[in-house]
């Protein structure tokens, strides 16, 4: 995951990350981070963060304009590499709303997981993560494969 982390950052410079301990502190405060899954829909069926919103494309921005300013956002997906893409074009719109607001999840829900902190399905706690692919399970701890 290391090694997946740092090819994440080198194809995303600009992009700010921050680290699952970090959210996780974060989500005890108020008010607490807008979380964003933008994976696909069945991936996010399968399971999320606690709390996340799905959206993907144009939804992001429009999401991210109806919080609250003072809200911090944080994208995620299954290694971070979609989210941090997610994260770049949020940049380049120049927003100044969304600015400085908004960081990629780095490590994403595989690294969320495979730490033992909780996702859901719906308000349901479960203990899978949706695998993206073969190749990407590998990544995931065996029990959290479906």
């Amino acid at each position: 995951m290391s090694q997946l982390k740092a090819l994440v950052r080198a194809s995303f410079p600009g992009v700010p990350q921050m680290s699952i301990e970090e959210l996780d502190r974060r989500l005890g405060e108020d008010p607490k981070p807008l979380v964003i899954d933008v994976r696909e829909p069945f991936e996010y069926e399968v399971s999320h963060l606690p709390g996340a919103l799905h959206a993907q494309g144009k939804d992001i921005a429009e999401v991210i304009a109806e919080a609250e300013p003072e809200r911090s956002v944080v994208l995620y997906c299954s290694v971070g590499y979609r989210s941090s893409a997610a994260v770049a074009d949020l940049i380049q719109l120049n927003d100044p709303e969304i600015a400085g607001r908004v960081w990629n999840l780095e490590g994403s829900i595989f690294e969320w997981a495979n730490s033992g902190r909780a996702v859901y399905r719906g308000e349901k706690q479960v203990g899978e993560v949706h695998p993206y692919g073969k190749q990407w399970s590998k990544l995931l701890e065996p029990q959290l494969r479906p």
